[in-house]
């Protein structure tokens, strides 16, 4: 196929298929003259996942370059691939600076071993001293919840991982390290929504259809809202 068919089938402006093909986050196609190349399915499947890594896992073009790179690794190096996706995952780079005392606390509360090089304890304590910076310091009772949720998918996830064909091993970690932590993410703003549902009844739904602002709230007249005069 020609870049125009390939930008269609992708979804995205034939600019940015080229930029992509500039940066290298796409391989080149195969030259058929001087200035036209061929495109195959291979180039619509990476389009698609940079498009997924951008999109959905917000990463940045430096570590969707470390993806690509895991995934064109050879089988023979699998390890190797596997730590470079979970370390381009993890946004490790953005946070050098990140004092991991609140991490490496919080995983000891939970009773976990985890490295004390891993990439991922950066995200989790910027995350534990947002919250402490607003007064609101996780209690043990909330990082248990919390913790044994997170152990639940991510045993599924490894059994996901290791169960794909060795040649979609690098693949499915990609997906489980990048885009289910967006779906997960998603279902418990969703399943937050289901409780109160059931928990409050129809009055959930209710609130969410109110205008932004009507002049009324509950029915009743908002005494702060100015009437016009005549």
């Amino acid at each position: 196929m020609r870049i125009s068919e390939l930008s269609e089938q992708a979804g995205l402006p034939v600019g940015t298929v080229k930029f992509y093909l500039r940066s290298g986050l796409l391989h080149q196609g195969q030259l058929i003259s001087a200035t036209q190349a061929e495109y195959d399915q291979s180039h619509l499947e990476r389009l698609r996942l940079v498009r997924a890594l951008l999109e959905v896992g917000h990463l940045s073009h430096a570590e969707i370059q470390g993806i690509l790179e895991a995934l064109d690794k050879p089988p023979t190096q699998l390890v190797e691939a596997l730590v470079q996706v979970y370390d381009a995952a993890a946004k490790a780079s953005r946070y050098d600076e990140t004092d991991l005392t609140p991490a490496l606390a919080t995983v000891q509360r939970l009773g976990w071993s985890i490295d004390p090089e891993s990439p991922h304890l950066a995200w989790l304590a910027r995350a534990i001293t947002a919250l402490e910076s607003i007064g609101l310091t996780p209690t043990d009772e909330r990082l248990q919840v919390y913790g044994a949720a997170a152990l639940l998918a991510a045993e599924d996830d490894i059994d996901w991982v290791m169960a794909a064909d060795s040649d979609r091993t690098v693949l499915y970690a990609i997906g489980s390290s990048v885009l289910w932590g967006s779906v997960l993410g998603a279902l418990r703003v969703l399943a937050g929504e289901e409780v109160s549902r059931r928990q409050f009844g129809e009055m959930t739904m209710s609130l969410r259809n109110l205008p932004a602002h009507t002049g009324e709230i509950g029915g009743v007249e908002d005494p702060d809202d100015e009437q016009p005069s005549g």
